[in-house]
Protein backbone atom coordinates (compact mmCIF):
# COMPACT_ATOMS: atom_id res chain seq x y z
CA UNK A 1 0.00 0.00 0.00
CA UNK A 2 1.03 3.58 -0.78
CA UNK A 3 1.21 6.34 1.70
CA UNK A 4 -1.89 7.93 0.10
CA UNK A 5 -3.84 4.42 0.16
CA UNK A 6 -2.97 3.62 3.92
CA UNK A 7 -4.49 7.44 4.85
CA UNK A 8 -7.31 6.65 3.52
CA UNK A 9 -7.42 3.19 4.94
CA UNK A 10 -7.05 4.98 8.48
CA UNK A 11 -9.57 7.36 7.85
CA UNK A 12 -12.52 4.67 6.80
CA UNK A 13 -11.48 3.29 9.81
CA UNK A 14 -11.85 5.69 11.75
CA UNK A 15 -15.40 6.67 10.88
CA UNK A 16 -16.20 3.32 11.45
CA UNK A 17 -14.97 3.49 14.68
CA UNK A 18 -16.42 6.66 15.35
CA UNK A 19 -19.77 5.52 13.91
CA UNK A 20 -19.94 2.22 15.76
CA UNK A 21 -18.76 3.98 18.92
CA UNK A 22 -21.97 6.07 18.89
CA UNK A 23 -24.05 3.27 18.52
CA UNK A 24 -22.92 1.91 21.36
CA UNK A 25 -22.78 5.01 23.61
CA UNK A 26 -26.54 5.61 22.55
CA UNK A 27 -27.67 2.27 23.22
CA UNK A 28 -25.86 1.80 26.40
CA UNK A 29 -27.17 5.06 27.31
CA UNK A 30 -31.01 4.13 26.75
CA UNK A 31 -30.64 0.61 28.31
CA UNK A 32 -29.29 2.48 31.45
CA UNK A 33 -32.58 4.89 30.95
CA UNK A 34 -35.11 2.05 30.70
CA UNK A 35 -33.89 0.04 33.51
CA UNK A 36 -33.70 3.13 35.94
CA UNK A 37 -37.56 3.93 34.64
CA UNK A 38 -38.61 0.82 35.13
CA UNK A 39 -37.20 0.54 38.65
CA UNK A 40 -38.63 3.94 39.13
CA UNK A 41 -42.33 2.98 38.00
CA UNK A 42 -42.01 0.52 40.58
CA UNK A 43 -42.20 2.99 43.34
CA UNK A 44 -40.12 0.64 45.41
CA UNK A 45 -38.30 2.88 48.53
CA UNK A 46 -35.57 0.92 50.43
CA UNK A 47 -36.47 -0.12 53.68
CA UNK A 48 -35.62 1.53 57.30
CA UNK A 49 -33.77 -1.60 57.95
CA UNK A 50 -31.33 -1.44 55.07
CA UNK A 51 -27.55 -0.70 56.02
CA UNK A 52 -27.63 1.99 53.76
CA UNK A 53 -29.63 4.39 51.71
CA UNK A 54 -32.92 3.76 53.86
CA UNK A 55 -36.03 5.90 52.40
CA UNK A 56 -34.63 5.88 49.19
CA UNK A 57 -36.12 5.55 45.87
CA UNK A 58 -35.02 2.40 43.84
CA UNK A 59 -33.59 3.85 40.85
CA UNK A 60 -30.24 2.76 40.05
CA UNK A 61 -27.91 -0.09 40.68
CA UNK A 62 -26.72 0.78 44.28
CA UNK A 63 -30.32 1.28 45.78
CA UNK A 64 -31.13 -1.86 43.54
CA UNK A 65 -28.27 -4.03 45.64
CA UNK A 66 -29.43 -2.60 48.78
CA UNK A 67 -32.88 -3.24 48.38
CA UNK A 68 -31.84 -7.17 47.54
CA UNK A 69 -29.51 -7.43 50.29
CA UNK A 70 -32.65 -6.23 52.73
CA UNK A 71 -34.96 -8.91 51.21
CA UNK A 72 -32.22 -11.73 51.41
CA UNK A 73 -31.69 -10.75 54.89
CA UNK A 74 -35.53 -10.14 55.83
CA UNK A 75 -36.46 -13.80 54.89
CA UNK A 76 -33.55 -15.68 56.03
CA UNK A 77 -34.87 -14.16 59.50
CA UNK A 78 -38.75 -15.08 58.94
CA UNK A 79 -37.69 -18.28 57.89
CA UNK A 80 -35.63 -18.48 61.46
CA UNK A 81 -32.21 -18.77 59.31
CA UNK A 82 -33.59 -21.88 57.61
CA UNK A 83 -32.73 -22.63 53.81
CA UNK A 84 -34.61 -24.42 50.85
CA UNK A 85 -32.34 -27.33 51.50
CA UNK A 86 -33.48 -27.39 55.53
CA UNK A 87 -37.47 -26.72 54.95
CA UNK A 88 -37.15 -29.34 52.34
CA UNK A 89 -35.57 -31.89 54.88
CA UNK A 90 -37.95 -30.80 57.63
CA UNK A 91 -41.15 -31.48 55.35
CA UNK A 92 -40.58 -34.94 54.88
CA UNK A 93 -39.94 -36.12 59.08
CA UNK A 94 -43.31 -33.69 59.61
CA UNK A 95 -46.85 -35.30 59.91
CA UNK A 96 -48.86 -34.11 56.49
CA UNK A 97 -51.63 -31.48 58.04
CA UNK A 98 -50.10 -30.77 61.44
CA UNK A 99 -49.01 -26.59 62.26
CA UNK A 100 -45.32 -27.77 61.77
CA UNK A 101 -45.97 -28.44 58.28
CA UNK A 102 -48.13 -24.89 57.53
CA UNK A 103 -45.33 -23.39 58.96
CA UNK A 104 -42.26 -25.17 56.92
CA UNK A 105 -44.31 -24.70 53.72
CA UNK A 106 -45.33 -20.77 54.78
CA UNK A 107 -41.61 -20.25 55.20
CA UNK A 108 -40.89 -21.94 52.20
CA UNK A 109 -43.54 -19.89 50.31
CA UNK A 110 -41.63 -16.67 51.59
CA UNK A 111 -38.09 -17.99 50.36
CA UNK A 112 -39.38 -18.26 46.67
CA UNK A 113 -41.39 -15.16 46.52
CA UNK A 114 -37.93 -13.65 48.21
CA UNK A 115 -35.39 -15.39 46.15
CA UNK A 116 -37.71 -14.06 42.67
CA UNK A 117 -37.66 -10.54 44.11
CA UNK A 118 -33.92 -10.73 44.97
CA UNK A 119 -33.22 -12.39 41.51
CA UNK A 120 -35.00 -9.23 39.56
CA UNK A 121 -32.82 -6.50 41.71
CA UNK A 122 -29.77 -8.09 40.85
CA UNK A 123 -31.10 -8.40 37.00
CA UNK A 124 -31.44 -5.01 37.34
CA UNK A 125 -28.12 -4.07 38.70
CA UNK A 126 -26.48 -6.78 36.26
CA UNK A 127 -28.29 -4.60 33.44
CA UNK A 128 -26.45 -1.53 34.99
CA UNK A 129 -23.22 -2.83 34.96
CA UNK A 130 -23.46 -3.93 30.94
CA UNK A 131 -24.80 -0.52 29.81
CA UNK A 132 -21.96 0.78 31.89
CA UNK A 133 -19.71 -1.32 29.78
CA UNK A 134 -21.55 -0.49 26.62
CA UNK A 135 -21.15 3.46 26.93
CA UNK A 136 -17.57 3.00 27.91
CA UNK A 137 -16.68 1.04 24.86
CA UNK A 138 -18.57 3.27 22.81
CA UNK A 139 -16.43 6.01 24.14
CA UNK A 140 -13.14 4.40 23.61
CA UNK A 141 -14.47 3.69 19.89
CA UNK A 142 -15.16 7.39 18.92
CA UNK A 143 -11.98 8.83 20.51
CA UNK A 144 -10.32 6.00 19.04
CA UNK A 145 -12.04 6.27 15.26
CA UNK A 146 -11.12 10.33 16.20
CA UNK A 147 -7.77 9.27 16.41
CA UNK A 148 -7.62 7.31 13.38
CA UNK A 149 -9.46 9.47 10.87
CA UNK A 150 -6.99 12.53 12.33
CA UNK A 151 -3.26 10.25 11.98
CA UNK A 152 -5.35 9.62 7.93
CA UNK A 153 -5.81 13.24 7.46
CA UNK A 154 -1.81 14.11 8.24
Amino acid sequence: MTSPQIASALVRVGRLATAAGTLLFAGGTAAWVTVTTQLRDEKITVPGNAPALAGKPVQGPVTAYVEALVIKRNAEQSAGGRTFADISEALRTVESGSDEEKKLRGQSAALSTAASLRTSLMTSVLAYGVSALVVGLGALFVVSGTSLRRAGRG
